[in-house]
């Protein structure tokens, strides 16, 4: 969730750093302890207790035999080019390998010290660090106000100011946000440019209150650490990080001419032997602070290393210890019970061992980075294409589950002791099923009616237990079921993983995923309900065009039988009137799903360009108001005259299904003054 992005409309937008509501769904199902990446046969599948006792002992020897037999396969399984795998230990590079190709014509090996990839959100965690470099040096603080370090202002939508600690803990209340401020072809712009002209998105929940995950307030933060350092943002990050790591391959700016040869192609499907064009950045500044970085898994080691070590990698302290504690201290909780997030990195504690990770996804990279603090382990992964899949991608899964399958071989902890399902599972079952919508969502804008495909249905059974779909589930199949093993807690069933949901007064506030710091679900009132809207709105425009069907059939009819339609003059009045809101409501509806399909490509697609379409289509909107008070005219002049009673349903149904369609663009922002989308 917290990372992803861009591919078809309502589907998979694969860019991490612009992450559409599949992401938020992505990152739920990380909770999960499933994988579709089949799991190599050295693995044996058996309880935690038993591995337990015959875990492997963790050495290179055993690693590479163990991802040796794992990857080879289930790069082919999985059609993926290929990737990377590094793991650190007691201060050095213990481990790493690359697997497959960085290019599958040539075929060029991915190599740990030479290949660059992209990292995708992962690069905040660089702007975190910078962040905290200059709360060191006294020159940022976290609970100030970031208007203080701008040369523009965050309205004060409420009396809290934003302050840094909110964008560090994705709290600053940001709405989620797609629209391409510059049209395509056009050079990408520099921060400070592009800060400037895109402004703030709007904000929908006062700071410190709700985590939304926000790529603006990444952004903002950079843009920050430019101004008060001094430095362009990209420059920043050389001169303090990257260098002094001795990070010579990495870069958040343009890449330099003598490294273009080692950057890995990125790929859709690794078959097609076509890759992906370079991730359209039109909608990005230069040096993008949320998710511009590529490195090599080489570099990333002496990164990792770093914050593993206090802060410090040989003579070089990047953060003082205090600040490197910041980063993995509980500093935001989602809702009670479930694990926190620090200043930029989120808990992901799993079999018992500490952790705090950041993962990413742009067009064709999939990157994780885990961080064992308490022992000293750093896992890193990014594979180079997004695979066979729907919903949910290959790659996506395999760099997801593989740190789990590393564990439970490494470090399976001690089987946990089987918790008996509450007495009140039935009772709260009920209580907690319903549609949900994630935090991370857009708000006054046409967006909003695409995000009705992310709602999120929680399904209580006769049995007490609860469902969540299938696409939780990382195996892809069947609904997944949980059963309540604390109040409101509910764990998968035959799994490890858990939701907690907040409750008072007998009515749900929200719900998290335990592990997973950066995911939000909160209830949906009825009235704004998919379950509700979807099937009426689809149902209307049914109406509107089985009423052109019979408008044109009707003459024909009435001629072949010599039936002509006399009606008095009010009622023929009328019935033209309805006739034209059919067509201004076909062209309506027909006019957005043109549009949101020509955009549907790629993120880059919803750019300023649409704005005035978009304004076209809210007039056409405007119109069908127009037309939906027609449309109950007719049917009231219809039913006070002589009619059949199938012509006074029919001019009553479709006056329903004219008012429905005003609804609908009304309470999904189909028609709204907005167009910072």
């Amino acid at each position: 969730m917290k990372r992803m992005h861009r591919s078809g409309l309502l589907r998979c937008w694969r860019s991490a750093r612009h992450c559409t509501f599949w992401v938020a769904i992505a990152a739920f199902a990380a909770t999960s302890l499933h994988a579709q990446t089949p799991a190599p046969a050295s693995t044996p599948q058996v309880s935690s207790s038993a591995k337990s006792a015959a875990a492997p002992q963790l050495t290179p020897e055993d690693l590479q035999a163990w991802l040796d037999g794992f990857f080879p396969y289930a790069l082919q399984v999985n059609d993926i080019a290929g990737a990377v795998v590094l793991v650190v230990k007691d201060g050095k590079m213990f481990f790493a390998k690359g697997y497959g190709y960085s290019d599958v014509k040539t075929r060029a090996p991915i190599s740990p010290e030479r290949t660059i990839m992209g990292v995708g959100s992962v690069s905040k965690t660089f702007t975190w660090t910078a962040v905290l470099q200059l709360v060191q040096q006294g020159k940022i603080a976290l609970d100030r106000d970031v208007n203080d370090y701008l040369d523009f202002k965050i309205p004060a939508t409420y009396s809290a100011p934003i302050t840094m600690r909110n964008l560090m803990t994705h709290t600053a209340g940001f709405e989620e946000r797609i629209k391409t401020e510059h049209r395509p072809g056009v050079p990408p712009r520099d921060l400070a440019e592009f800060m400037q002209q895109v402004g703030p998105p709007t904000r929908i929940y006062p700071p410190g209150r709700v985590v939304a995950y926000s790529n603006y307030g990444a952004e903002l933060a950079g843009y920050i650490v430019q101004r008060v350092s001094g430095e362009p943002f990209p420059v920043y990050i050389e001169h303090h990080i990257l260098v002094p790591l001795g990070m010579h391959s990495s870069t958040f700016g343009p890449i330099p001419k003598e490294l273009q040869p080692d950057v890995a192609k990125q790929y859709g499907l690794a078959s097609s032997g076509e890759p992906l064009p370079p991730e359209a950045n039109d909608d990005e500044p230069i040096g993008d602070p949320a998710g511009a970085l590529m490195t090599t898994a080489s570099d990333m080691s002496r990164y990792m290393l770093a914050h593993l070590q206090q802060g410090r990698y040989d003579d070089y302290q990047m953060l003082a210890p205090g600040s490197e504690a910041l980063m993995q201290s509980p500093a935001f909780t989602p809702v009670p019970g479930a694990l926190s997030m620090g200043l930029g990195l989120f808990h992901s504690d799993y079999n018992g061992h500490a952790i705090v990770s950041h993962d990413g996804d742009s067009s064709g990279f999939h990157t994780d980075m885990q961080l064992l603090f308490k022992d000293g382990i750093g896992f890193f992964s990014c594979v180079n294409s997004d695979g066979v899949g729907g919903l949910l991608k290959a790659g996506w899964l395999m760099r997801t589950s593989l740190f789990h399958q590393f564990m439970d071989r490494y470090f399976p902890g001690p089987l946990a002791p089987s918790e008996p399902t509450l007495h009140t599972a039935k009772e709260h079952a009920q209580q907690v099923a319903g549609e949900y919508e994630m935090s991370r969502k857009p708000s006054g804008t046409f967006v909003k009616a695409l995000y009705l495909a992310a709602r999120v249905h929680v399904t209580a059974n006769d049995d007490g237990t609860i469902e969540t779909p299938a696409f939780f589930n990382l195996e892809g199949v069947g609904p997944q079921t949980w059963r309540e093993v604390a109040p409101y807690v509910w764990q998968e069933v035959n799994h490890k993983s858990r939701l907690v949901f907040e409750v008072k007064d007998g009515r749900v506030q929200a719900w998290a995923p335990e592990a997973e710091g950066g995911f939000l679900a909160e209830p949906v009132p009825f009235l704004l309900t998919e379950t509700l809207n979807v099937p009426l709105f689809v149902s209307s425009v049914v109406v509107l065009l089985l009423s052109v069907l019979l408008w044109i059939a009707a003459p024909v009819v009435r001629k072949r039988y010599g039936r002509p339609l006399e009606l008095p003059p009010t009622e023929k009045r009328t019935r033209h009137y309805a006739q034209m809101a059919t067509v201004v409501g076909i062209g309506y509806i027909g006019g957005w799903i043109a549009l949101i399909g020509s955009a549907s490509g790629s993120l880059a697609g919803f750019h300023i360009g649409l704005d005035p379409w978009i304004r076209v289509l809210q007039l056409l909107g405007l119109l069908c108001v127009v037309g939906a008070l027609g449309a109950v005219w007719n049917a009231w002049a219809t039913w006070r005259g002589r009619q059949a009673w199938w012509a006074k349903t029919g001019s009553f149904v479709f006056a329903l299904a004219m008012l429905d369609i005003v609804w609908f663009s009304f309470a999904f922002s189909l028609i709204s003054p907005g167009l910072n989308y």
